[in-house]
This record gives C-alpha cells, structure tokens and sequence, in this order.
C-alpha cells in the first residue's frame, strides 16, 4: 500500500510532528510504501533522527520567496540564557497578538497547501493528512489521486470553538477560512481522532462523526532515566519540583499552574515549577513576578529528546491542566513513572483511574490543582503509587506498534470501497 501523508510545516518538536514521523517510520517496517509532503522543514529543530529514515518531499510556498518570510509561520526564533525570549519583528508581532494565527492564513497557508495537493503524485492508494490546515492539501489531491482521505484530525482548529478567536481584526479572515476549511472537510472520507474529546470538536465543527485511535509512545525509552544532573544544573536538589511540558500557548493554561504554585508557597518553602516547551513567555513571566513566585518558576527549553527524559525525571508531579484534544506529554509522564494531575478537558484524562493511576482535576482551578499536589507531596507513597500504575497502564495499553496496526486496518478498508 502506498500512503501520502500530508502535515503542515514541520519545524518544531511537538506531539504532532512525533506522531506523524512515528507512524510513516512503522508502517514502512510494516512493508507499506510511506512519503511524507509539507511545506518546510526544520531538521535541526524537529526530530532529526527521524527524519533521516523517511522520505519527506517540500513542495515550498508557489510564490517561492517572494512572500515576505515574516508573513509566514517560518521565521526562525531566536532564543538565548534561560529566558528564551523570542526575537521577532514589531510588525509580526503586532499582527501576531490582533491577528493571531489568522495573518498568515490567505497569504501563506491556502496557496501553500492547495499547491502540496497539487503535486503530489499520482499511484497512492490513500491520502492521510495531519495537523491542520493539511485538509487543504488532501482536498487538493482527492480527484487527481481518486483515493480516500484519512483525516487524523488531532485538532481540529481552535476558531471555531473559542470566541476570543474571531472578535476584533481577527474577524479579517475568519468568512473566507471558515468556507474553505469546511469545504475541504465535507471530503474527507473518515476522521480519526485520538480522544473522545477530540470527537465531540469534530462534531460542533464540521457535523461528522469520527473515531478514536490513541496514539503511541515508546516506554522503553523513559526506563532508567536520571533527573540527578538537571536538579544539580538548576539546584533544585532540596526542592519538590512540579514539572509541565510543552509549547507555550492560551489553551494549554500554564496560568494555572503559577497559580497553583502560589497557593502552595503560602504553606511551603521548597518547592518549584519547570516550564519546559517552546513559545511566548512574557505573560507567563508578568504573572509569576505580580504573584511573587518569579523566583521559584524556572523555563527550560529541551531540544534533545534526552533533555526533555531528564526533565521528567527530575520532577515530583507532573501538572498538565490544559485544554486539549490528547497530551501526549501526559503519556510520557505516565511512561515516566510520575503522578500526574491533569484536567478534565484533556484528551488523556480519559485514560486515567482518578487515585489509580493519576488524578483528574476540574478544569481552570488552580485551588484545585494545589490542593491535590499538598496531598501528593506529603504522601511520598502515594506517589510512588500513582507513578507506577501509570507506568504500568502505558505500557500494556499504549504503542506506536499498535497505533500503526490499527491505522493500517483503517487505510485499507478505506481504499477497498475505492477499488471496487
């Protein structure tokens, strides 16, 4: 079976860049024939390793470089020290903060994936796109290829479910994205999604039904990790240190988490909160000096897949109170043997025994947060607990192996209706 898979840029090392690598390099070991087609890439900065093994065709932007790159998702972040901070352009980031996402959409992201769909090639048996706005390309391609779509909708996007999101200049775009994104969804032959959660943002946005998969994790790559090093680097050693990973951004409410943290220096001295994960940070930082916890919240940034074990490692509890369709960061804390206290909107909630194998908290209260990390740090048995039924769960539950063998039923039941 020959599969095209299509992902916006790759450019970074987040759950949906893993995911789509993970799944083209096992069904390739499988014996299916797997490309991958995007826009751009960032080796350095994505997974190399990865990447090395599959092929991945860039089909740039048809206007080449013409368009301004400050217009585009591509322009590179500069980051030094321990902040971070990213050194962008007054324009770009003015248009960032009252356009968001949004302006980029027409000028870059339509043309760019309409032109991927355009010339993939022909002989493929299925189209599976990812991360959004890959529906574009897959739409594109459809009647060229005449094969199924599968959708692996991992998010759909997020305009049409928060409404900060279309008010004000972002209301530019939002007619002409929200025709076109709708239009390419009608001809996507199945979703697939990764939680129940993520089923029901298919269905308020697109009115389809769709079907879960989870995804994997390699457990055996989160074993035997020392976190000895990071807390001796940064030192934490005498500390309680509660770890959230991933990119920096509105619907993963790393605010709550300061806020947790604050309630919890009213009664405790030692302890610490490790940011690791890409993004804008300002606000985060504003928030945490107005709180008077500047000096207990610590930002890194792994850009190595041992930094970020060790990061976990390194950690008493892992917090996760983002809204979101999965977490994969979750997994891997669960694969790490850590307790993990995540919120109920999270796609990953849905695997854990509340008090088994972590602990599910009301989504946006931080009260709530510091209450049940209190309960876990003066109950070092009960962590013990929570991390190893985690691990446990992981591992008889979760693989890319099965992710992959699943996904392969599914492709070839979609091209079978395609063949007759």
């Amino acid at each position: 079976m020959k599969v095209a898979m299509i992902h916006s840029p790759i450019l970074g090392r987040g759950g949906g860049e893993r995911q789509i690598l993970r799944l083209a390099i096992e069904l390739q070991e499988m014996g299916h024939t797997v490309e991958i087609f995007t826009s751009a890439v960032n080796q350095e900065n994505s997974y190399p390793e990865m990447l090395k093994r599959l092929r991945v065709t860039v089909i740039p932007h048809p206007l080449g470089n013409k368009i301004p790159r400050w217009m585009t998702p591509l322009e590179k972040e500069q980051r030094s020290g321990e902040e971070g901070q990213a050194k962008t352009r007054p324009l770009r980031e003015w248009m960032r903060k009252n356009l968001g996402r949004q302006f980029y959409t027409i000028p870059y992201e339509v043309p760019s994936m309409i032109n991927i769909g355009r010339k993939i090639p022909p002989s493929f048996d299925v189209i599976n796109n990812h991360n959004y706005p890959s529906e574009w390309a897959a739409f594109s391609a459809k009647k060229r290829l005449n094969a199924p779509i599968v959708w692996l909708c991992n998010e759909p996007p997020f305009w049409y479910f928060v409404p900060e999101l279309r008010r004000g200049l972002r209301k530019i775009n939002w007619p002409v994205y929200n025709i076109l994104d709708k239009t390419a969804a009608g001809y996507v032959d199945e979703f697939l999604v990764l939680s129940k959660i993520a089923q029901g943002y298919v269905k308020k946005a697109y009115n389809r039904n769709s079907r879960v998969v989870r995804s994997g994790i390699d457990i055996q790559q989160f074993s035997n990790i020392s976190g000895t090093g990071l807390r001796r680097k940064y030192g934490l050693e005498e500390d309680f240190v509660l770890l959230q990973t991933g990119n920096l951004e509105l619907n993963k409410r790393q605010i709550d988490s300061i806020r947790a943290l604050q309630i919890l220096t009213r009664r405790h001295d030692r302890i610490k909160l490790i940011f690791d994960g890409g993004g804008r940070r300002e606000d985060l930082i504003k928030l945490s000096e107005k709180l008077g916890v500047r000096d207990k919240v610590l930002f890194l940034r792994s850009s190595t897949d041992e930094e970020l074990k060790a990061a976990y490692a390194a950690s008493d509890v892992f917090l996760f109170p983002a809204q979101i369709t999965w977490g994969l960061a979750v997994v891997e804390a669960m694969a790490s043997a850590k307790p993990v206290i995540v919120s109920n909107r999270c796609g990953a909630s849905e695997i854990i025994k509340n008090n088994v194998n972590g602990i599910v908290v009301e989504h946006g209260n931080p009260e709530e947060i510091a209450k049940q990390v209190e309960k876990l740090l003066s109950n070092p048995d009960l962590r013990k607990k929570l991390g190893e039924n985690a691990n446990e769960y992981v591992k008889k539950n979760l693989s890319w192996q099965k992710f992959a063998k699943k996904i392969e039923e599914i492709f070839e039941k979609a091209r079978s209706k395609y063949q007759k």
